[in-house]
């Protein structure tokens, strides 16, 4: 079949295509600076357990432990996380049961702050009261990631030990992530078990006044979440993939169980296979959206879809159609893109042609660009430029 190129088109692509990688490569930030950047907040959305030693061992020590619980939950700022705090020592009581309120979060704060400790450290009494309520959701239908961040101090009796690894599978087995704060004279190798591993144990050897050190470490380890999507706007009824940028990729007990998500409405959600993982963004195949004008949300699941991260994130549908002339669209993108107001990850590089909405054959927008579609020529680059990355993609589609 005849290209409907001519041949000085195809040169004027070939010389811009050519420009943007030089200018990407020699303008791109190292990936370093952007890791060196130290977390303070998560965005992600999923519900959190505190389970929380109030036995005896702990009675001299309950504020640390307490503003410890306050300041980290401060940090878990999405509207759509819920939280849930629990206490065990000879028995497990939930203080506040899974809630998104805020209000009710502090109320439950100040409920905490009052608690006694004494008793035993019956760890598996605190993880029976949080299963309770992730099989409660999860069987009930909703299938929200949880997270568990259990705190204790000494050493687990053999009994106690046992009993509180089988309440930590049955959580996993649930789907639910589970993190243990030793602070002092804790047993590693027991946390190390109950915990998904020994990279999900947080050890806190100065005491109970170095709990609020530990803070952002626990943060960075234990935030999963979705912050953007590129491109956001695509052309209904073309084919396309994702970049989902965020944070937390790899805290998943096996990241060829990660999925990306798209919930194309209250009954229909697809699940997608990533085709390139990394701990700050994934790099998905995505459905045909055939409406123009629909909103797909954009959902994570680190288990194979058992359970998945929520967010407010979203990708749009719009009319599309090729502009007259291609080239010029190129230049445009290659000038822009030199000129640093393209967005687009310095890792990640989507070039095609811009879009132009039906209604408006002149208004050209730099967020229409279609990653991986059947219209025109499309060139999607996914070589990650830092040494040690697990591969790259790149796919080149044309229709005449």
């Amino acid at each position: 079949m005849a290209s409907c190129w001519s041949s000085v088109e195809k040169a004027a692509f070939l010389c811009c295509f050519l420009l943007a990688m030089g200018s990407l490569i020699c303008c791109a930030r190292p990936e370093e600076e952007e890791e060196q950047e130290e977390q303070r907040s998560c965005h992600g959305a999923f519900d959190l357990y505190f389970v929380l030693d109030k036995s005896g061992s702990v009675k001299n020590h309950w504020t640390e432990i307490y503003s410890f619980v306050e300041s980290l939950a401060e940090k878990f700022i999405s509207p759509m996380l819920r939280m849930s705090f629990i206490v065990f020592s000879s028995r497990g009581t939930t203080i506040m049961k899974l809630t998104e309120n805020r209000e009710a979060i502090r109320r439950g704060l100040d409920i905490l702050k009052e608690e006694l400790p004494g008793g035993d450290t019956f760890m598996h009494e605190g993880f029976k009261r949080a299963n309770e309520q992730i099989y409660h959701e999860t069987y009930g239908g909703v299938r929200t990631a949880s997270v568990i961040i259990a705190l204790t101090d000494g050493e687990l009796q053999d009994a106690q030990f046992y009993y509180a690894e089988q309440e930590a599978n049955r959580a996993r087995n649930f789907g639910a992530i589970v993190y243990c704060v030793g602070v002092k004279d804790f047993n590693e190798t027991q946390l190390s078990t109950i915990a998904d591993s020994i990279d999900h144990v947080f050890p806190v050897k100065g005491g109970f006044y170095a709990l609020r050190g530990t803070i952002d470490s626990i943060l960075k380890k234990s935030c999963i979440e979705i912050l953007a999507a590129e491109p956001s706007s695509v052309c209904a009824g073309e084919s396309f993939q994702v970049v989902v940028r965020g944070n937390g990729f790899y805290h998943a007990r096996n990241i060829d169980q990660v999925l990306c998500s798209f919930k194309l409405n209250d009954s229909l959600t697809i699940n997608e296979k990533p085709t390139f993982v990394h701990d700050t963004y994934l790099l998905c195949p995505a459905p045909v959206i055939e409406d123009a004008g629909q909103v797909v949300f954009l959902q994570v699941s680190m288990n194979n879809g058992l359970t998945f991260i929520s967010s407010s994130v979203s990708i749009t549908s719009t009319h599309c159609r090729v502009p007259p002339f291609p080239f010029l669209s190129c230049f445009l993108f290659c000038g822009w893109q030199s000129a640093g107001l393209l967005s687009s990850p310095p890792q990640l590089v989507l070039l095609s042609f811009l879009y132009t909405d039906w209604d408006h054959p002149f208004h050209c927008s730099s967020d229409s660009l279609s990653a991986a579609g059947s219209g025109s020529s499309v060139v999607v680059l996914a070589p990650l430029l830092h040494s040690g990355d697990q591969g790259a993609a790149s796919t080149t589609t044309s229709r005449a």
